[in-house]
């Protein structure tokens, strides 16, 4: 019973994605009729990316998610201006330390070696921002498992349709 505990403990954070969603107090999404969409960035290790080729699926998934809460895309001047990010990064963990020493007590023992695998992680955010008031009605953020690989479009188209729809379930517009 523990042993499975253990795996399930291990195993849950492959597969779960984290969405989080924060509102201002008082917006009310059935005021806004109309949106823009804001130069999507991906930071990697490089730095800052604006032409990443993840670019414009991201920007069609969003397009297609608000079109379906009813807002319409326009040009400039739009009620909600859409401003995404995509972070990614490298976390580190730690698997095992190998120790050395002749005692019974792992406080004196040495440890020699440290065996550890780095997952990599993608977050992708997503601002509204109230064009007219100048400042955030609603944010949101999603977090899932990257590949070890680097993604190819579609996996990232993919990966990110997944984070969209989970991020837009939150969204209420009436």
């Amino acid at each position: 019973m523990k042993t499975l505990l253990i795996s399930a403990c291990l195993l849950a954070p492959l597969f779960a994605g984290k969405v989080r969603v924060d509102t201002v107090d008082n917006a009310t999404f059935s005021m806004y009729k109309t949106f823009q969409i804001l130069p999507s960035r991906v930071l990697a290790k490089t730095g800052v990316i604006e032409n990443h080729p993840a670019n414009p699926a991201l920007k069609e998934i969003l397009v297609r998610e608000l079109s379906q809460k009813g807002l319409t895309e326009v040009a400039s001047g739009g009620d909600l201006q859409i401003q995404a990010l995509v972070l990614t990064e490298s976390v580190p963990q730690l698997e095992a330390v190998v120790m050395f020493g002749g005692t019974n007590n792992m406080m004196y023992d040495t440890p020699i070696a440290t065996m550890g695998r780095y997952n990599r992680q993608g977050t992708l955010y997503i601002n509204m921002i109230d064009r007219r008031k100048n400042r955030s009605a609603w944010l949101a953020m999603a977090t899932e498992s990257l590949p070890t690989r680097e993604l190819n479009v579609e996996e990232a188209r993919s990966k990110l349709d997944k984070a969209v729809k989970n991020i837009f379930k939150k969204l209420q517009t009436k």
